[in-house]
């Protein structure tokens, strides 16, 4: 039963790919771990196209469109066709919208020249989406083979804001089974990879996303994140993401496991080309008062922030106490820090807050059922459980809690919370000024070897404290710089996993690498911001 329904599902997914995408002979062999500029070398594309889908910030494309410059369909069918080739060499995606996208950018642009005007602030901008966000009338798995068949009733609410915008709706991106992996693997859909290195995985949950916006194949995605699903996947190939703090964006219409569970909320957010896309993203939402339609949402709008350089203070976390970052990781903090000391920005270094610990009560609080519901799900239909779904459901911590103990773990995540934030509040006293942002890594090393994405905490750690948390891409692994750490002596079994990883260093070749800034919980637009500073501090405009 399970199989007929995966080898149909796989069909629908095949036959989706637009025609005008595929490479045939052109398609690399598995040898090829770099594929990243295959799209604008296999010929199928015309320069128009590669000028569309490489030149343009999703910003500029909206612009450019209620300009009038450019046509939705010209741009849509750009991503589209790039949007497959991508999925033939990465596996990123469940589903192509192509028929029901391409009328809706006819529509638009009907509608622009009827108007003599855009519909919509993300008027005509193609947006790629997770397929954990329901749509109406398409399939809804969520990571689950016993929800391959399920058919969605209603469109997710961050999809009907953003379909009011003026966006389009056009490809549906890979997920790992549960949900639960900082990879892209499921028993439905196989393995997605990383386009710059195919031995690599392209990071998880919203991994199908990260390899499809690190080909170019969109323009800007959305994702969801509970514990590095958003910032993993934009690390692992080079793009922006942002985890908002919780209760921002709107997740009404999200249906996975465990709905309703309170113990630490998942959060939606974008995938993006450029920093200032993922401020487009934000606005538009926030701009049309969500929290109307969804009363569990704070009414905060998408907010202007002035913040002087001169007067900004960043707190650099080089290693979390845990597990240690491998050189190249170690090596993009120095040239981030070496920029902004040049820049006159005040640097200072962060001293993890039990890190471990925080480990330990988030791992727990994703499984206040003991994950007996997860196993279920799974038994019922004799679905596997690869091998990272037994990791993270058998950590140490996870066991079925009944009411009291349930009430007691919320309680030590609060006191965690407090504690954190009483320790940012010494810091900044002890040292007479505000920390205003913490850089640090996205993970212990690049984009890790398939299998192995282990450890969560540099990411996991922010979901637990509710901050929001936004990744940067920065450089790529040197092996002529980042040599392997001869001296370093692991301090506990998964840091000594980790370097071993690192002993072959040539496997991370080409991988891209990015850091991560954290401000405190509803500090989004603050968070954006010293992305700007920093980045501009490294040239960038």
């Amino acid at each position: 039963m399970a199989a007929s329904s995966i080898q149909q599902v796989l069909e629908i997914r095949d036959a989706s790919i637009p025609k005008d995408s595929l490479l045939g002979n052109a398609l690399p062999g598995s040898s090829l771990l770099d594929v990243s500029n295959i799209p604008r070398q296999c010929g199928l594309l015309s320069n128009d196209e590669i000028n569309i889908t490489e030149n343009y910030t999703a910003t500029q494309l909206v612009t450019l469109m209620a300009l009038g410059q450019l046509t939705a369909e010209q741009v849509l069918r750009a991503y589209l066709k790039r949007a497959g080739i991508a999925h033939q060499l990465t596996n990123c995606a469940t589903e192509f919208l192509g028929e029901v996208a391409i009328n809706r950018a006819k529509y638009l642009d009907e509608e622009f020249n009827r108007r003599g005007g855009p519909v919509g602030p993300l008027h005509g901008l193609p947006i790629s989406v997770k397929d954990l966000l329901i749509m109406r009338g398409r399939r809804s798995v969520a990571g689950y083979i016993k929800w391959i068949n399920r058919i969605a009733e209603d469109d997710a609410l961050i999809l009907k804001i953003l379909y009011e915008a003026g966006a389009i709706f056009y490809v549906r991106t890979t997920q790992p089974q549960s949900l639960m992996h900082l990879e892209c693997s499921s028993p439905i859909y196989g393995t997605t990879v990383n386009p710059f290195n195919r031995s690599l995985t392209c990071g998880g949950s919203s991994g199908g996303e990260g390899a499809l916006l690190g080909l170019k194949g969109s323009p800007m995605g959305i994702g969801t994140d509970i514990g590095g699903s958003i910032r993993s996947p934009a690390a692992n190939n080079g793009v922006y993401g942002l985890k908002p703090t919780t209760f921002r964006i709107p997740k009404q219409g999200l249906v996975g496991v465990q709905m309703g569970r309170e113990s630490i909320i998942t959060t939606i957010g974008p995938l993006a080309q450029a920093r200032e896309d993922i401020n487009l993203f934000m606005k538009t939402i926030l701009d049309t008062q969500p929290w109307l339609r969804d009363p569990s949402l704070v009414p905060i709008p998408w907010r202007l922030i002035t913040l002087d350089s001169k007067n900004l203070t960043v707190a650099v976390m080089w290693d979390d106490g845990v597990v240690h970052p491998h050189p190249p990781i170690t090596r993009a903090i120095q040239e981030t820090v070496e920029y902004l000391k040049k820049s006159g920005i005040r640097i200072i270094d962060w001293e993890p807050i039990d890190h471990q610990k925080g480990w330990d009560l988030i791992s727990a609080l994703y499984f206040c059922n003991g994950a007996e519901t997860e196993r279920n799900m799974m038994t019922e239909v004799n679905e596997e459980p690869l091998p990272l779904t037994e990791w993270i459901l058998n950590q140490p911590h996870v066991k079925k809690r009944n009411w009291t103990e349930m009430n007691e773990l919320i309680v030590e995540r609060e006191n965690y919370r407090n504690r954190y934030a009483h320790i940012w509040n010494e810091r900044e006293t002890s040292l007479n000024c505000s920390i205003d942002c913490i850089l640090t890594p996205v993970g212990p090393s690049a984009a890790p070897k398939h299998g192995t994405a282990k450890w969560w905490g540099y990411t996991s750690i922010w979901n637990l404290l509710d901050y929001p948390a936004a990744v940067f891409p920065v450089t790529t692994v040197d092996l002529v710089k980042d040599k392997v750490e001869i001296d370093y002596k692991p301090r506990n079994t998964l840091d000594e996993e980790n370097y071993k990883l690192y002993t072959s260093a040539q496997s991370y070749i080409n991988a891209p690498i990015s850091l991560q800034v954290v401000c405190r919980r509803y500090n989004d637009e603050k968070v954006m911001k010293c992305v700007e500073i920093i980045e501009r501090a490294m040239g960038r405009e």
